[in-house]
């Protein structure tokens, strides 16, 4: 098939003087902070890495940097991947197309180099490791705590982060199984578990990269939009692969997912929509199975599926997914034991990382908790259905997948800048808006707050306590009066159709 491209030539875009400069400027943006973060991680520093203990094929110079060169790189890191993906999407916006292929390249060189330097700004992928070392050595993660096995004298066990050692694991059992697999490859090394966790994301988010370039059509422009808001976005990269951050293992079935689903639209497909149905139910029960929280976006890709699908066929595709959904839930968690449900409570009670400023008994009751953060989610959830910019026509699943996983973020009440990973790849998807620049500066700022990240003050915290909610008014505000729209979207984003 002859491109549209090749076929329309007059309609290619044509690049603006101020382009080049534009485009110039989020190259080397982009590139100092992805060199920043990375040089920060293989310090070493303890504000940054968190003990790992010796052995593991890490790039780490043991150097603590001064705290306050510490603080100040971090902020440029972030500040400037910031920049360098708005520069970007200006740029693209006046005419720029980087080759996708180059920009896959470059998520590829970044992420394997982010996989080699220590896992950095969280203590979180060692609790992973603590974690699958537990399921391992045949215990239940969802019963032992990691400092159980830190008294049975255990070389992963010993390592364990303080801030979780009375708290058994709160993810679901798909998460469990990957980190499993990762304890199995690194044995009794937490340095080597935490490796293997790190190449896991390192893959995944490749391949995410890689789903979302395919989602996102031909279209050169759309190409290079989903490339820097994903494939090549520093604070993304960082986060997800230096972090290496579990949110990412149901951001690439969710993912899926969504391409799976989409197998039902193409021509001649009419008599496979159970069997797509049945795929993508399957991928988003993998997703909630990973973080419970992922059922958001899972609700708003089968509220897509359903609108956009011809009547004769709805029925049958959603009733495959949400069946082929439930069974691998009720697998995954039948395998794992009654314990693992009532972890999905256990979050419940984290008054200490809370982000949203909240009376103290609130945390004390799971009924209330639970009522608040559900009241949160419907409140933004709404004006964001009201307000946020149309989607591409050819994509109308993303839009409903945006506004819930959007409001699943940013109305819970514990919120980390990993958290962003569910929604930024939707983000790449949707057409060019003011809701870009919202969003990484979102990022941008809390990532600013909370770095380096391990062993977070009290300060830092009572600033992101500030920021957040101010942030979120007036994001609120701001799309309650219409303020998203804009810059001028393309044709195609308009209404969702149906498909017939």
């Amino acid at each position: 098939m002859i491109p549209p491209a090749l076929l329309h030539p007059q309609k290619r875009a044509v690049l603006r003087p101020d382009a080049r400069v534009l485009a110039t400027a989020a190259v080397i943006m982009t590139g100092l902070s992805i060199v920043v973060f990375a040089a920060l991680s293989a310090s070493g520093g303890p504000a940054i890495v968190a003990p790992i203990g010796p052995a593991g094929p890490f790039a780490d110079l043991h150097h603590a940097l001064p705290p306050l060169l510490m603080k100040t790189a971090c902020w440029l890191a972030a500040a400037t991947g910031g920049a360098g993906v708005l520069a970007g999407l200006a740029a693209v916006r006046r005419g720029w197309r980087p080759r996708p292929g180059l920009v896959l390249a470059a998520c590829a060189a970044a992420a394997v180099v982010f996989v080699f330097v220590p896992p950095a700004a969280s203590v979180d992928v060692q609790n992973y490791a603590v974690y699958g070392r537990i399921v391992t050595l045949g215990h239940n993660p969802w019963v032992m705590t990691p400092q159980q096995l830190y008294r049975l004298h255990d070389p992963v066990g010993l390592l364990r982060p303080p801030q979780w050692a009375t708290q058994p694991t709160v993810y679901g059992p798909a998460a469990s199984a990957a980190e499993a697999v990762a304890a199995w490859l690194g044995g009794a090394s937490m340095a080597w578990i935490t490796f293997w966790i790190k190449v896991m994301n390192g893959a995944c988010y490749i391949a995410v990269a890689a789903v979302v370039d395919r989602l996102a059509g031909p279209d050169p422009a759309r190409r290079a939009r989903a490339g820097l808001l994903w494939a090549v976005n520093p604070l993304m990269l960082f986060w997800m692969v230096a972090g290496a951050h579990t949110d990412l293992l149901a951001v690439l079935p969710l993912m899926l997912a969504l391409l799976a689903g989409r197998a039902l639209r193409k021509p001649g497909t009419e008599g496979r929509a159970a069997l797509a149905g049945a795929v993508s139910g399957v991928l988003a029960g993998i997703a909630v199975a990973v973080k419970v929280t992922f059922a958001a976006p899972v609700a708003g890709l089968a509220a897509g599926l359903w609108h956009s699908t011809a009547r004769q066929r709805r029925t049958v595709l959603l009733a495959s997914g949400i069946a082929a959904g439930a069974l691998v839930l009720a697998a995954g968690y039948t395998a794992a034991g009654k314990a693992a449900l009532r972890s999905l409570t256990q979050r419940l009670s984290s008054a200490n990382d809370s982000f949203l400023p909240l009376p103290g008994f609130v945390y004390h009751h799971s009924a209330l908790y639970a009522g608040v953060t559900l009241a949160a989610f419907l409140i933004i959830g709404g004006i964001l259905a009201w307000r946020m910019p149309p989607g591409h026509a050819d994509l109308p699943e993303i839009r409903p997948m945006m506004v819930c996983a959007l409001a699943v973020v940013l109305g819970d009440i514990v919120q980390y800048p990993w958290y962003d990973a569910m929604f930024f790849p939707l983000l790449a998807l949707l057409p060019a808006s003011r809701l870009d620049t919202w969003l990484v500066a979102r990022i941008v700022l809390i990532s600013g707050l909370l770095l380096p990240g391990v062993g977070i003050a009290t300060y830092q915290y009572r600033e992101v306590r500030v920021a957040v909610p101010i942030f979120l008014a007036c994001f609120l505000i701001s799309a309650a009066l219409g303020k998203l729209t804009g810059p001028a979207s393309a044709p195609s984003a308009v209404s969702n159709p149906t498909v017939r």
